[in-house]
């Protein structure tokens, strides 16, 4: 039984990713099931099987993505750090993160731009809960007088412009920086820069 558990969760994993690259390279109205299916390398009627039509796999796209930052944001509100401490860490795991999906940065930009069918759902049920853990340490850090006040929306809405801007404009990055900008090397100088801008707007 739990082998049968265990082959199910990797196949709908296998799924999902492949998914992830056709929606990011398609859209949602261009992707089809099938190519998603030949993506994954596994018959087409298997989609069915894990997912009632094409909309329920794109949600679960979005859910599995939102589930993990959730999990990286609690990791590292957990460790024994101080907040500038594990504000530094989430910003360095988040850009690994990052790096390995940015299917799905363009996949989030897409259905944001054409106000898509699921942009209120991510918005409630995904965004506001991170903003809100995002305001909440913002203002404990302030309490704690390890950051200097900001406004924490607007400060949230240009941390996540650093951290996602780079990982969708390839052409842009590659054009002007020449070396490959997925690089581990130009990576962990992405990290070194941002992290110099966030530390230094906050103290």
């Amino acid at each position: 039984m739990a082998s049968k558990k265990n082959q199910d969760a990797g196949r709908r994993e296998v799924i999902l990713l492949a998914a992830e690259q056709v929606f990011a390279e398609r859209g949602f109205k261009g992707a089809t099931t099938r190519e998603v299916a030949q993506k994954a390398g596994i018959a087409s009627s298997l989609i069915f099987y894990y997912f009632k039509n094409k909309m329920a796999l794109y949600e679960a796209v979005f859910q599995s993505f939102f589930d993990q930052l959730e999990d990286l944001v609690q990791q590292n509100l957990s460790l024994d750090l101080d907040r500038l401490g594990q504000l530094r860490q989430f910003l360095f795991t988040f850009t690994d993160y990052a790096k390995e999906h940015r299917n799905m940065m363009r996949i989030l930009l897409r259905e944001i731009i054409d106000n898509g069918r699921l942009v209120k759902k991510i918005a409630q049920e995904y965004f506001k809960p991170l903003y809100e853990i995002g305001t909440e340490f913002l203002k404990e850090g302030k309490r704690e007088a390890l950051f200097r006040e900001v406004d924490a929306l607007h400060y949230i809405h240009s941390f996540i412009g650093m951290n996602v801007f780079y990982f969708v404009a390839e052409p842009i990055v590659q054009a002007v920086g020449g070396a490959d900008p997925y690089g581990s090397e130009e990576v962990e100088r992405r990290k070194i820069e941002v992290w110099n801008t966030i530390r230094s707007s906050l103290m």
